[in-house]
This record gives structure tokens, C-alpha cells and sequence, in this order.
């Protein structure tokens, strides 16, 4: 029985690994439609979003329950909740890159770059994490964290940017509030990402 467990553990950990990939394309995706203003790189994502609720929600309490058979398992109890949170915003940026394309709003050439900037960063962290998953490694877990500091504080710094253009009309006020969430949602991916990162790095 402790065995058939074990591989079912196992098992869970490879849906983990193969989810963190997931969200790693699905913002790879994102970053294709943003940059040639087409939604159709994320058709294929809208109903993975709204399964993933369920499957991180599933994951979640099958690593809760591992725990009381063993205690190594205790760091893997937050990823599934972590994963939730980064789909989340991951739902929130699908929306806000579809207003964008449907509306047809404009972004500054400064705000473009900007954005396809931070998103390629995403995706080079989600890999690492992805290995982390598998193999909880301390070095991975020290390049994840210092490369979410490095986003929030180029998402900072692009904000301040942003102000300056929007007060000198380089920026328009529709697009304006949908980078602005935009780099919000940014933030928080990576956020999750490296409590992830710090969670299995322990």
C-alpha cells in the first residue's frame, strides 16, 4: 500500500511539473498575441483556465493528505495553492491583452517593449521552477527569487516611466489602464512563482 502511494505521489508531482510548463507556454502564447495583436495564439488556453481552479484545488488536498505519511512532502503543500494564484493572473492578463486586441488600443513603442520584455522574463523563470518540481534544488530556488526581484523592480521602474508618458499625451488614458493592470499581473505571477521557489528551495 505505502508503495502504490508513493507512486501515486509521484504521479501528482508530475502533473505539478507538466502544469508549471503549462503556465510557462501559456504566457509564451500571451507574449505571441501581444506582439502581433491576434487572440488567436490563446484560444486554446481559455478552457484550460477554467479547469485549473479544479485541478489545482484537487492537487491541493492530495498533498495535504501526503504529509501525514510524510513529512518530506510538507514543502510541495503550498505549490498547487501558488499555481492557482499565477493562473489567476494569468486569466486576468488573457482579458486584458484581448480588450487590447479587440479594441484595438495602441500601445507607446517604450510600452510595447516593455511588456514583451517582462513576459520572456516569466517564462525564464517558469522553467527553472518547473525542474524545481521534480528536483528541489537550492540554486534554482536563488536564481527564481532574484529573478522575481528583478521583474518587480523593472515593473516598478516602467510604472514610474509610464506616468512621465502619460502626463506628456505619448500615452492614452484606455491604454494606460491596461498596462498598468497589465504589470500588475505581471507582479503577482512572479510573486507566486517564487514562493514556489522558496517553498521546495528550503
Amino acid at each position: 500500500m505505502k508503495s502504490a502511494t508513493k507512486i501515486n505521489i509521484k504521479s501528482r508531482l508530475t502533473e505539478l511539473y507538466e502544469l508549471t510548463n503549462n503556465t510557462g507556454e501559456f504566457i509564451s502564447a500571451l507574449q505571441t498575441a501581444f506582439m502581433y495583436h491576434t487572440s488567436t495564439p490563446l484560444q486554446e488556453y481559455k478552457s484550460k483556465l477554467e479547469a485549473v481552479e479544479k485541478e489545482t484545488s484537487a492537487l491541493s488536498a492530495i498533498m495535504k493528505e501526503a504529509v501525514s505519511d510524510d513529512q518530506g512532502m510538507k514543502p510541495y503543500v503550498e505549490v498547487p495553492e501558488h499555481l492557482a494564484s499565477v493562473w489567476k493572473s494569468l486569466g486576468t492578463l488573457f482579458d486584458l491583452i484581448d480588450k487590447k486586441i479587440r479594441e484595438k488600443v495602441l500601445f507607446s513603442d517604450k510600452a510595447g517593449n516593455e511588456t514583451i520584455y517582462l513576459l520572456q522574463r516569466l517564462v525564464e523563470m517558469l522553467r527553472p521552477t518547473g525542474d524545481m518540481i521534480l528536483a528541489r534544488n537550492t540554486f534554482l530556488s536563488k536564481y527564481i527569487q532574484e529573478s522575481q526581484a528583478n521583474i518587480e523592480n523593472l515593473a516598478d521602474e516602467y510604472a514610474t516611466l509610464h506616468e512621465n508618458r502619460l502626463i506628456t499625451g505619448e500615452c492614452l488614458p484606455v491604454a494606460s489602464s491596461i498596462y498598468v493592470n497589465m504589470l500588475g499581473a505581471i507582479k503577482s505571477i512572479a510573486w507566486h512563482t517564487k514562493e514556489i521557489a522558496v517553498a521546495l528551495g528550503k
